[in-house]
Protein backbone atom coordinates (compact mmCIF):
# COMPACT_ATOMS: atom_id res chain seq x y z
CA UNK A 1 0.00 0.00 0.00
CA UNK A 2 1.05 3.49 -0.87
CA UNK A 3 0.30 6.24 0.84
CA UNK A 4 0.27 9.79 -0.97
CA UNK A 5 0.47 12.92 0.88
CA UNK A 6 0.19 16.16 0.21
CA UNK A 7 3.44 17.32 0.19
CA UNK A 8 4.08 19.96 -3.62
CA UNK A 9 2.49 23.03 -2.09
CA UNK A 10 4.84 25.58 -1.89
CA UNK A 11 7.38 26.96 0.84
CA UNK A 12 4.82 29.30 2.78
CA UNK A 13 1.53 27.24 1.81
CA UNK A 14 0.23 25.43 4.28
CA UNK A 15 -3.26 23.97 2.90
CA UNK A 16 -5.29 23.35 0.34
CA UNK A 17 -8.96 22.43 -0.81
CA UNK A 18 -9.45 18.97 -2.06
CA UNK A 19 -11.37 20.79 -5.36
CA UNK A 20 -12.25 17.34 -7.60
CA UNK A 21 -11.38 13.59 -7.12
CA UNK A 22 -10.88 12.19 -10.65
CA UNK A 23 -10.83 8.90 -10.04
CA UNK A 24 -13.37 6.74 -7.52
CA UNK A 25 -12.24 3.53 -4.51
CA UNK A 26 -11.66 0.42 -6.50
CA UNK A 27 -10.78 2.33 -9.80
CA UNK A 28 -7.42 1.30 -11.42
CA UNK A 29 -4.54 4.19 -11.33
CA UNK A 30 -1.73 4.70 -13.64
CA UNK A 31 1.32 5.98 -12.39
CA UNK A 32 1.53 9.63 -13.70
CA UNK A 33 -2.51 9.62 -13.54
CA UNK A 34 -4.04 13.03 -12.00
CA UNK A 35 -5.52 11.98 -9.13
CA UNK A 36 -6.76 14.85 -7.48
CA UNK A 37 -7.01 18.95 -8.39
CA UNK A 38 -6.49 20.78 -4.91
CA UNK A 39 -7.07 24.93 -4.74
CA UNK A 40 -4.77 27.05 -2.19
CA UNK A 41 -4.15 30.43 -2.09
CA UNK A 42 -1.40 31.02 -4.89
CA UNK A 43 -2.92 28.42 -7.49
CA UNK A 44 -4.58 25.20 -8.24
CA UNK A 45 -2.34 21.85 -8.06
CA UNK A 46 -2.70 18.60 -9.11
CA UNK A 47 -1.62 15.15 -7.41
CA UNK A 48 -0.93 12.73 -8.86
CA UNK A 49 -0.41 8.83 -8.88
CA UNK A 50 3.34 7.46 -7.88
CA UNK A 51 2.61 4.12 -8.69
CA UNK A 52 0.26 1.68 -10.93
CA UNK A 53 -2.28 0.12 -8.55
CA UNK A 54 -6.22 0.21 -7.08
CA UNK A 55 -7.06 3.69 -5.71
CA UNK A 56 -7.70 1.82 -2.13
CA UNK A 57 -8.95 4.55 0.09
CA UNK A 58 -9.69 8.50 -0.24
CA UNK A 59 -9.37 10.17 3.29
CA UNK A 60 -10.96 13.91 2.10
CA UNK A 61 -14.15 14.43 0.16
CA UNK A 62 -14.34 17.60 -2.24
CA UNK A 63 -14.77 20.47 -0.21
CA UNK A 64 -12.29 19.55 2.43
CA UNK A 65 -9.43 21.13 3.44
CA UNK A 66 -5.81 19.19 3.82
CA UNK A 67 -2.98 20.28 6.02
CA UNK A 68 0.67 20.30 4.60
CA UNK A 69 2.06 16.65 4.85
CA UNK A 70 -1.79 14.60 5.64
CA UNK A 71 -2.34 11.61 3.65
CA UNK A 72 -5.09 12.36 0.84
CA UNK A 73 -5.44 8.48 -0.43
CA UNK A 74 -3.91 5.12 -0.50
CA UNK A 75 -2.93 2.99 -3.44
CA UNK A 76 -2.22 -0.97 -3.66
CA UNK A 77 0.03 -0.86 -5.62
CA UNK A 78 0.03 -4.91 -6.07
CA UNK A 79 3.43 -5.10 -4.28
CA UNK A 80 3.41 -4.90 -0.86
Amino acid sequence: MVEVSLTVLGPHVEEGTVQTWFFEEGDPVNEGDDLVELSTEVGVVMIQSPCTGILAEVYYDEAEIVAKGEILCAIDNEEN
